[in-house]
């Protein structure tokens, strides 16, 4: 289940040259609601990236850059636990800063990543 299903009219993700470029990815359940604890709607936006890069021919090793939004930027430490915990290592270049989100998330991801190639 991609999220556009839920919050409006655009693509999951488009390749370009051997490049995958994802929407922004929110935190839903499988029910399509957003979870109540911050930890599992950052889990579950990852959770939607990894799917769409799956989706793509990529994953989330192949990440090239990620940028990521906070609602509240008191949630940075908290945030960056799960993704250390959740994103390979090396991880990406990444970018990280603080905006209002669609109906109240509170996280909010978009992944560039390369397309698996098969040698």
């Amino acid at each position: 289940m991609t999220n556009e299903q839920h919050l409006g009219t655009f693509s999951s993700a488009r390749i370009a040259n051997g490049i995958v470029f994802t929407s922004g990815k929110v935190g839903l359940t499988q029910a399509g609601e957003r979870p109540e604890r911050f930890e599992d709607e950052v889990k579950a936006a990852i959770a939607d990236l990894e799917a769409t890069l799956i989706e793509c021919g990529s994953s989330l090793e192949l990440l090239t850059q990620v940028h990521c939004i906070l609602s509240d930027m008191a949630n940075f430490d908290e945030f960056d636990h799960i993704y250390k915990e959740l994103i390979p290592a090396p991880a990406p270049p990444r970018f990280t800063h603080g905006g209002t989100l669609v109906q109240n998330f509170r996280f909010e991801i978009v992944g560039i990543a390369s397309v698996r190639t098969t040698e």
